[in-house]
């Protein structure tokens, strides 16, 4: 028995049944997975909902890691939706739905009676109850973290390239001051980094995660292809102040370090030679003089 997969980014597998187990192959028919489960759902945003002879659920990718465990929830949504699913505990008699993320971050907490079936048309007003009272989820408004996972690579651009599409000089390396997350600025536009360091080769490519958001990502050129990644946080020191001296002052982003050929790792973990960044924005002098404490409170 065999179930073609659907759906654009995952056609390449099928569901294939062996002696009432099931398991998956590629296009040119070689197993992937070895039949090993009761249950194999189509794989839908990157994973596939599998169940054991326990009758535990968990979502696994393409290389049969389980990105959501078995046994963490009772019951899960067969399908992602957008990068999307339901899931549902049960504490004695009671159940609690919520929804999660093809990382198995939680976007919905596990607080509702019943949610209903996530569609593609409803992910602006998505119905939930608490006992009688009906409530409206936009998870549009709830999913502000930009996962890096499922990534599809529409493109990719050398920075030099990159500059110049987007009409920019210089792109600016910062960090998010609550997660100490990197991000670049182009413009007045925003990118995000997936580096482990100095990179050696880097690239820019636009890519779309697996809840279908498209933005620039910031990433070494040998990771292209990938459709997992991580971002990119400043090392702990980044956030300490120190001096900075005259000769490193005026390096204000990424990229001088960059066409400079500069290689110095202290300079990289300011983080990158961006100055603003140790002081979420404000400038050395600001924070010194007592002014950003002012505005922050």
């Amino acid at each position: 028995m065999v179930w073609t997969q659907k759906g654009s980014m995952d056609k390449d597998y099928i569901i294939f049944q062996e002696d009432g187990l099931l398991g998956a192959k590629n296009q040119k028919g070689e197993v992937v997975i070895p039949p090993q489960y009761m249950e194999m759902q189509p794989f839908s945003c990157g994973l596939s909902l599998v169940r054991n002879h326990q009758y535990q659920y968990a979502y696994i990718d393409i290389n049969n890691n389980q990105v959501i465990p078995f046994g963490k929830y009772s019951w899960c949504d067969p399908q992602f939706t957008c990068g999307f699913s339901r899931v549902m505990e049960c504490h004695y008699l009671e159940k609690k739905w919520g929804i999660i993320d093809t990382l198995g971050n939680i976007v919905v907490p596990l607080k509702y009676d019943r949610i209903w079936t996530i569609k593609e048309e409803y992910l602006f007003s998505l119905k939930a109850f608490l006992g009688d009272k009906e409530e409206k989820i936009n998870l549009h408004q709830l999913n502000n973290k930009v996962i890096f996972d499922g990534l599809a690579y529409i493109c990719t651009y050398s920075v030099e390239a990159f500059k110049e599409l987007v009409h920019c000089e210089i792109l600016y390396v910062k960090v998010q001051p609550n997660t100490k997350q990197l991000y670049f600025t182009y413009g007045a536009n925003i990118g995000f980094v997936s580096l482990k360091g100095i990179p050696k080769e880097p690239v820019i490519s636009i890519v779309a995660n697996s809840s279908g958001k498209i933005f620039p990502l910031l990433m070494e050129k040998s990771d292209i292809g990938k459709t997992t990644l991580f971002p990119a946080k400043a090392p702990a020191k980044a956030v300490s102040k120190r001096t900075i001296s005259k000769t490193e002052s005026h390096k204000t982003s990424f990229w001088d370090y960059e066409s400079e050929k500069m290689n110095d790792a202290d300079n990289w973990s300011d983080p990158y030679g961006d100055e603003q960044a140790y002081y979420g924005g404000w400038s050395r002098e600001d924070v010194e003089s007592g002014l950003a404490d002012a505005f922050e409170g």
